[in-house]
This record gives C-alpha cells, structure tokens and sequence, in this order.
C-alpha cells in the first residue's frame, strides 16, 4: 500500500485499526475529514472520495479550500 496513488495535498493522514475491526483513515489536521474501510486501502480510496467532496462543497460556497499548516523545519543545536 502506498500513499503516492493519492493527492491529499500534503495533509497529515492517521490511519488505524478501531474496536470494531474497521480501518479508520482521516486528516490530522481536519479530523472532521474521515472515512472507514474494511482494509487500509479501503479507506483511503474513502477518504480520498470525502476529500474531493469536501473540495467540491468549499468551492461550491465560494469559499477557499483549506490548506495544511505549514511544517517549519526545526534546527537542533549541535555541540561544537
């Protein structure tokens, strides 16, 4: 299973088992956005079709897709 089959423009995705046995994919940074799946896969194709969706109703309110906050690389002081 790769994630590079899908464009989830660069959102932090969690993917796990939960009690049921179902597979549970979403974006860590819009939790809201979520989907469940039998297998891995499953849901992510889930999420992928709840992303374009959500996609579709922010442009269809006029409204901007939200973007992913950006992720500052961070510098470790190294004994010299």
């Amino acid at each position: 299973m790769s994630l590079t089959n899908y464009n989830f423009d660069s959102f932090t995705i969690s993917l796990y088992m939960d009690e049921q046995e179902d597979w549970l994919a979403y974006f860590q940074e819009m939790p809201n956005v979520s989907a469940f799946g039998d297998t891995p896969q499953e849901a992510l194709e889930e999420l992928k079709t709840a992303w374009e969706l959500t996609k579709e109703y922010y442009l269809s309110q006029g409204l901007s897709i939200p973007i992913p906050p950006k992720r500052e690389k961070i510098l470790v002081d190294t004994p010299k």
